[in-house]
């Protein structure tokens, strides 16, 4: 398995209760108000569902939303290889981060029948968890992203969202990003989705490959090398979080291959909604 996405699926696991999520499976013990409890997880750039599958024993529903037909596809497809019915798991075609205000927006979409997507229906509120991984340094406006997450949850749900910590970016020699990332971004590490931007201005997605090789274009999609903590900290409390806390991942990445190779950190940020 990628060394990437196995670190993830790891660091998630290790800190499910801190997520807010319940270990019992499947939240059989879980209440709230005194009555049971269903954990509903939204995973955003869900590319092909490493993240809700790697989640979903301790939930009872996940939906992807990926402005990738490959990968929505991928996702479903995989999904349904599992066992999983489309209640349990599935996911669309779209974009939510220029239509999360309210719950009346009219913006749409299409989901992966290609059928109209508004997002506006019930399903698409009151999430208890929103996980973004690894995709918000393909994001145009950062703030709008995480801001349109936590609109999407309930009163006390959590937000969650992994990347790559700007402390250990790797830079070119002069010192720059180069095309809005670090040096070794381009060699092979599969993030779970594909190569696009998700724009808060509702472009057209620009897609250039499922893992992050070498591929004609596709470092246009690339907006920031990484976050800082303060930047990420800041950021979920101007989207209206509470409690929100940052954590580096325990074991670092390696990137590129022989004397190319480099090693990079993750960060995982939880907030809660106030």
């Amino acid at each position: 398995m990628n060394e990437l996405v196995a670190q993830i699926q790891s660091e998630l696991l290790s800190l499910l209760p801190w997520l807010g999520i319940p270990v019992p499976l499947k939240a059989e013990t879980a209440t709230r108000n005194g009555q049971e409890k269903k954990v509903r997880l939204l995973d955003y750039a869900c590319g092909a569902g490493e993240v809700s599958k790697t989640l979903f024993p301790s939930v009872d529903a996940a939906l992807g939303i990926d402005i990738s037909s490959g990968m929505v596809k991928a996702y479903n497809e995989r999904a349904a290889e599992a066992g999983f019915k489309g209640e349990e798991m599935r996911a669309v075609r779209g974009n939510i981060l220029f239509s999360s205000s309210s719950s009346s927006s009219s913006s749409a979409t299409t989901n992966n029948n290609g059928d109209e997507e508004t997002f506006s229906g019930e399903e698409w509120w009151g999430f208890d968890v929103a996980v973004m991984s690894m995709a918000l340094h393909h994001v145009a406006s950062p703030s709008d992203a995480v801001k349109a997450l936590v609109g999407r949850l309930r009163k006390g749900g959590k937000v969650v969202v992994v990347d790559w910590w700007l402390d250990s970016v790797v830079f070119h020699d002069d010192g720059k990003e180069g095309a809005g990332h670090h040096a070794h971004h381009a060699h092979d590490h599969d993030h779970g989705h594909g190569h696009h931007q998700h724009n808060c201005g509702g472009e057209a997605e620009k897609v250039a490959g499922h893992a992050h090789n070498v591929v004609p274009g596709s470092e246009h999609t690339i907006t920031r090398a990484g976050f800082g903590k303060e930047e990420m900290e800041t950021m979920f409390k101007e989207a209206g979080c509470e409690g929100v806390e940052f954590r580096v991942f325990r074991e670092e990445t390696r990137l590129g291959d022989g004397g190319d190779a480099v090693m990079q950190r993750m960060f995982i940020v939880r907030g809660t909604k106030a």
